[in-house]
């Protein structure tokens, strides 16, 4: 432990680690706490579609959004060219090291702050918002001297999951980085695995209790600094918004879908131009555009369709699998009020909270050597129960969420009757909670359709994720592959969440980010 911990390669990649995780948080809790401000309290139009928009940003898989923001320097290098910056052909791409890695978790993170704010601002008082303006009160002080101090906890909460995701995101620091030798600690623990040699997983074990070290640490003073400073108030919500913007309305509107257009659509843009290109170099023009990128990943790559294959299968599987578990817990959970099962209810969360890196290790570790016979390392199934140990609370939060809204009368009333088990849960509880489990299950597709970081250190020959295709295309120089890969993922994506939209629309706010 002590050689592994004070080598080089380890305090770098540490120092590397929390630089990237500081400044990527500071990113995400400054974006997000000025845009949650701005559609929560004003009087902002389209608002429906900014929070969508907005918050779509975190669903897409973070590989393809750093494979994204690569692209998009190409025609920018050739506008400034063309705009008379000759020079600008010498320089590399700007994105592919820290400064990039910063600014890319910073924005692929803000949702989670935006979300956590957002619902921490709907439940200020509006009467503590009107006696201050009664009063005098600038819109500048009632944001900082009332509002922004009473949304504290939400502010820490939200940034403190920002920390955690920044320090444990392999996909954009696997892409900007590793190309420049910029190494955090996820990506040194993927090179210390690829190495294959004896001391492989022992050194990569010590590297992800260090990242586990710093997660703790991130969450620790979360709550020290959301629990020594805010103030209590009984949450009530307004009617309408407290700030109008008046004749900055269109201004602010106008400025804001720049930013999500440049932050969002732009990238996208750049990398379906890329999967369209037939060659690097030659200009994309209609008669030069090619769907040849798309034969190749969907039908000619067996890799490649194999991934495919392999992500439908784990994420729809997960997903039916924790469908039923999550039902089966949340309701002893919250009816029979098993207390070893409440208990239990609290270490769920671990495996989703942790870094995947680190949970990676653990599931390593755990099923390195055979149980019963049956050797799980090195085959498609130890990701699949590294996806079921993740994706538990996602699933189990929203069920719980509506059983606790349910009246006990009905089950009780069923059960004095004479209802068996089985009738229970098929004719009262799966009715009243299956658009629950349903929109709980289109999270977890969503989530582990795309996922990287842990199948990236669990995948062998064979059993290849889409993460993990697109990581080794754009790794192998196939650039205009990954990016039909990429533009496929996205079209998945926007598909699973129209359906979990459609799905969710009788929930309650928050279960479904995008709909809070």
């Amino acid at each position: 432990m002590l050689a592994v911990l004070w080598a080089p390669s380890t305090l770098t990649a540490t120092w590397h680690s929390i630089e990237v995780g500081l400044v990527g948080t500071l990113i995400a809790s400054v974006y997000g706490l000025v845009v949650a401000t701005l559609v929560t309290l004003s009087d902002i139009r389209r608002r429906h579609w900014i929070v969508y928009a907005f918050v779509v940003q975190a669903m897409l898989p973070p590989q393809v959004v750093a494979l994204a923001w690569l692209q998009i320097w190409a025609p920018l290098r050739d506008v400034l060219q063309a705009l008379g910056w000759e020079e600008v052909s010498a320089f590399s791409n700007p994105l592919q090291g820290r400064v990039g890695i910063m600014v890319l978790l910073g924005i692929h993170y803000a949702p989670l702050v935006f979300l956590t704010v957002r619902a921490g601002l709907l439940n200020v008082p509006a009467e503590v918002i009107e006696a201050a303006r009664v009063n005098g009160a600038t819109p500048w002080v009632v944001l900082t001297r009332i509002v922004w101090p009473l949304v504290t906890p939400s502010l820490a909460a939200g940034a403190a999951l920002a920390f955690v995701s920044c320090i444990g995101n392999f996909g954009i620091p696997a892409f900007l980085g590793i190309p420049g030798n910029y190494l955090v600690l996820p990506t040194l623990i993927y090179r210390e695995l690829s190495g294959f040699g004896l001391s492989a997983v022992p050194n990569a074990t010590v590297l992800s209790f260090l990242v586990s070290v710093l997660a703790g640490l991130g969450i620790w003073l979360q709550h020290r600094f959301a629990n020594d400073g805010h103030f209590r108030v009984s949450p009530s919500r307004g009617v309408v918004a407290p700030f109008k913007l008046k004749r900055a309305q269109d201004w602010v509107e106008a400025s804001l879908l720049v930013v999500l257009f440049v932050l969002l659509l732009a990238p996208l843009a750049a990398l379906l131009g890329k999967s369209l290109t037939p060659a690097p170099g030659v200009p994309l023009t209609l008669s030069s555009m090619t769907l040849e990128h798309y034969a190749y990943v969907l039908i000619d790559n067996d890799a490649t369709t194999r991934a495919f294959v392999n992500s439908i299968g784990l994420s729809v599987g997960a997903a039916l699998v924790l469908a039923f578990i999550s039902l089966m817990l949340a309701f002893l959970i919250e009816y029979r009020k098993n207390p070893w099962l409440t208990r239990l209810g609290y270490f769920i969360e671990v495996p989703y909270v942790l870094p995947g890196v680190v949970l990676s290790m653990a599931i390593i570790l755990l099923y390195i050597h055979p149980i019963f016979g049956f050797s799980l390392y090195n085959s498609i199934a130890i990701i699949f129960v590294a996806y079921l140990a993740r994706f538990l609370a996602i699933q189990l939060r929203p069920i719980v969420g509506v059983l606790q809204q349910l009246p006990v009368d009905l089950f009780e009333a069923a059960e004095v009757f004479g209802a068996p088990f089985l009738s229970r849960m098929r004719k009262i509880v799966i009715p009243l909670v299956l658009p629950s489990v349903t929109a709980g299950a289109m999270l977890v597709v969503l989530l582990a359709l795309n996922e990287l970081t842990i199948s990236a250190l669990l995948w062998s020959s064979g059993s290849e994720t889409l993460g993990v295709a697109v990581f080794s295309l754009e790794q192998g120089g196939e650039s205009s592959a990954a990016a039909a890969i990429g533009m496929v993922c996205v079209a998945l994506a926007n598909l699973v969440i129209l359906l979990a939209t459609l799905a969710g629309r009788r929930l309650p706010s928050g279960v479904l980010p995008w709909r809070a």
